[in-house]
């Protein structure tokens, strides 16, 4: 029996050899023929550079027609060019970009079945050619986009979209933004932001729309406040008064805080006792831009809260609202609060 199994190890030991040999020649044989795909790719793309570069520049200088590059572009190649140019077009401004775009115009409806590509980021790539060389023709393209199954290629498609502003444009991204819960919100503020002024009303009516996600309403409440619309601020002061989630809320009243009157101020006083700390900062700094004498006890108060960031804020509010003399008359040696009021003097009465 000791014999038997010494012969089957033996023979496991020749096999596992053999299978191992095998996949280490694949891989050798993959890897080298990768490398000559990726040599043949470069000399290919070098060739290109050669043939495409100059004219290019030739257009770009407005020394030739868009047009003229089109006879330079054989059969199959089309694709190719539309890359090629997609490189160029990243990097320059509105107005060159748009020599280029004329320049691809006969070659852009090529893109359109890739918008369908099993592959995300084939689909990815097509958005962002279209995007940024197929505005506004293919401006309902990249809409459809916005429903795409992959959120990258979503999110793609409503930051080109947020350039190209009309009133369906704007609705559009403000309903897409349902589906980015998972990206950095400030990413997408700026997005909106992007869209400037004409996008303010479906702006506003997002952040009132009880149905659109917390985050989303957060995030346009972030983008009126870079925004500084100003005829958000009712809007803003109603649903901040019932409103709980608390990163919503501080966005709301961040937003108050940038474009609200004194009348909006009680939205600031209903939260100063909220359980979250940045919540209550975001109410303190509110109720110290709106506030008025009256809400110095109020600060005064707030500056026992066991956050800096919000006995910062109240240092702040009661300079503004009592001046030098009010913060001043709160310094004591032997109070531990005392160096944010001495901080607060300094960054004050410095500017």
């Amino acid at each position: 029996m000791s014999g038997l199994f010494a012969d089957q190890i033996f023979w496991v030991l020749v096999l596992t050899t053999l299978v191992l040999s095998g996949m280490a020649a694949f891989f050798a044989l993959f890897t080298f023929l990768l490398r000559l795909k990726n040599e043949h790719e470069a000399r290919i793309w070098a060739g290109l550079e050669q043939r495409w570069g100059p004219p290019i520049l030739e257009v770009l200088m407005e020394e030739a027609h868009p047009s003229s590059l089109h006879p330079l572009v054989k059969k199959g190649e089309e694709i190719h060019f539309l890359e090629f140019v997609f490189e160029y077009a990243q990097r320059l401004k509105s107005a060159e970009r748009d020599l280029l775009s004329e320049a691809t115009r006969p070659y852009l409806p090529l893109i359109l079945p890739r918008l369908k590509h099993r592959r995300i980021g084939i689909r990815a790539r097509a958005v962002q050619t279209l995007g940024t060389l197929g505005l506004p023709e293919y401006a309902e393209a990249v809409r459809d986009a916005i429903q795409d199954p992959a959120p990258y290629v979503a999110a793609i498609a409503a930051r080109h979209l947020a350039h190209e502003v009309g009133p369906k444009a704007a609705d559009d991204v403000c309903r897409g933004l349902a589906r980015f819960t998972n990206f950095r919100i400030w990413y997408l503020v700026d997005m909106v932001v992007a869209m400037g002024p004409p996008a303010i009303p479906a702006i506003r009516k997002t952040l009132a729309d009880p149905d659109m996600p917390v985050q989303s309403r957060a995030v346009v409440a972030h983008a009126l406040s870079v925004l500084r619309d100003l005829g958000s601020a009712d809007l803003a002061a109603n649903i901040a008064i019932g409103e709980r989630d608390p990163t919503f809320l501080a966005a709301l009243l961040r937003l108050l805080g940038q474009v609200g009157t004194p009348k909006h101020a009680i939205s600031a006083r209903e939260h100063l006792e909220s359980p979250e700390f940045f919540v209550r900062a975001a109410a303190t700094r509110t109720l110290a831009e709106l506030g008025t004498a009256e809400d110095l006890p109020m600060l005064v108060e707030r500056l026992n809260d066991p956050s800096s960031w919000v006995k910062m804020a109240a240092a702040k509010g009661v300079y503004r609202l009592g001046g030098k003399a009010a913060l001043t008359a709160l310094i004591d040696p032997d109070d531990p609060a005392s160096p944010w009021f001495r901080q607060v003097l300094a960054e004050e009465t410095g500017r």
